[in-house]
């Protein structure tokens, strides 16, 4: 409904941003300064063709002078969140293992977003594993032992028309990176929180208390149950997350979209070099990537035994790590027969012969090595030797998988060239 007051009062506030006064807006119009009072006051309204040439002085819409919206109070305290950009259906894929974070953060990126066009019936986004075994690869974390190469969320959105600006606490004030959070939000777009420590990882689309309290999912290195959740109807709440020091990811639209079928030939060639490495490049033992690192296992139990150790130490997570890299190697190997066109399959069959048989031994250890007797030195070396002989038949499966799709891999390099 018009009310001259509130219309009055909204010139009077867009005259005062702008830096005039009434007699200097008097003069624009080519009017008396007691026309401009009038206005202002309630009195009275300036005529059509007036009133146009005010809404353009003023840098408004006739609409906004005469229907001016209520302004919240500058400190008021109020919820912000985003909604999916489209339906995304309950999850439908393994919710075990999914230890791995960042995959797991990717895939909820995708379908916040609205990017995922395989539909199920009701037009909802498909919820399941593929997307996550993808950016296993693609990310390359899938190939290594509690490693991971550097920016791989900022390369890794770029398959979805996305990519992120980096902010790090460190070279932020508490403020300012609170504003960069809030200011993206609004504008649409999620905001990734990586923190330094082992602790959550927020995808956050919403936020509260000025943004000293984001909202969103939490995602974590080894929680199966966070890295399987995808329901946006069930946010956290994050307080004080600004407190720690963390790489913040604005999220952002891409120029283009790259390619799956590219992704999936870079992330097969550099796998197979990763996987192919014979060379220790870290200080622990168990991180890295690569052949070398069922030497170094080997090595690890070997000094336990001689330790007459009562508990497998270098167990548990490694074991774990193990066998989800390898069946997301696996699922990878099948995934790319189905989306690149014109390759040989046979070597992708041979090599996923030899993960899944890899994959059966993991399953046997797990389950028999699980729960561990404790306080029985000669029954853990038993164990241990068991171990060895397992880790000794994956190294020679695995050369044997890397030599079938090592002819693959040069035809994905011919072919590109």
């Amino acid at each position: 409904m018009f009310d001259n007051r509130k219309a009055g009062k909204q010139i009077a506030l867009l005259r005062k941003s702008k830096g005039l006064t009434q007699e200097e807006v008097a003069e624009r119009l080519n009017i008396s300064p007691q026309a401009v009072s009038k206005w202002e006051n309630g009195r009275a309204m300036p005529e059509l063709s007036v009133l146009v040439e005010l809404s353009e002085l003023l840098d408004s819409t006739i609409d906004g002078i005469l229907f001016p919206a209520s302004r919240p109070a500058v400190n008021a305290n109020f919820e912000y969140t985003l909604l999916p950009y489209a339906p995304i259906a309950e999850f439908t894929g393994k919710s075990w293992p999914r230890s791995m974070a960042k995959p797991a953060i990717l895939s909820a990126v995708k379908l916040f977003m609205g990017l995922e066009k395989h539909m199920d019936s009701m037009n909802r986004q498909i919820n399941d594993d593929t997307e996550y075994v993808l950016q296993s690869a693609f990310s390359s974390i899938c190939f290594g032992y509690s490693w991971e190469p550097e920016k791989v969320l900022e390369d890794c959105l770029m398959v979805y028309g996305l990519t992120a600006e980096v902010h790090r606490r460190t070279d932020c004030s508490e403020e300012e990176f609170i504003r960069l959070a809030v200011d993206t939000i609004s504008g649409g777009y999620p905001v990734l929180v990586i923190p330094d420590e082992y602790t959550d990882m927020i995808l956050a689309t919403g936020f509260s208390n000025q943004g000293k309290i984001l909202r969103g999912l939490p995602f974590l290195d080894g929680d199966d149950g966070k890295n399987s959740v995808m329901s946006f109807g069930q946010l956290k709440n994050f307080p004080e997350w600004y407190v720690r020091n963390s790489d913040m990811l604005l999220i952002k639209p891409y120029p283009k979209e790259v390619s799956i079928t590219a992704k999936c030939r870079e992330a097969l060639e550099k796998g197979v070099s990763l996987l192919s490495n014979k060379v220790h490049r870290f200080q622990q033992p168990l991180v890295g990537y690569g052949l070398v690192i069922y030497d170094n296992w080997c090595d690890e139990l070997r000094k336990e035994n001689n330790q007459k150790l009562k508990a497998i130490e270098c167990m548990f997570p490694h074991i774990f790590i193990h066998y989800e890299g390898k069946l997301r190697i696996r699922q990878f190997l099948e995934l790319c027969m189905q989306l690149l066109e014109g390759m040989d399959n046979g070597p992708f069959m041979m090599a996923i012969s030899k993960y899944e048989e890899m994959i059966a031994m993991c399953e046997k250890c797990i389950h028999g090595l699980f729960p561990q007797p404790s306080g029985d030195a000669e029954k853990s070396s038993a164990q241990r030797q068991i171990l060895i002989e397992l880790l000794q038949r994956s190294k020679e499966l695995e050369a044997e998988a890397l030599e079938a799709l090592a002819s693959v891999v040069q035809n994905v390099a011919s072919s590109i060239f």
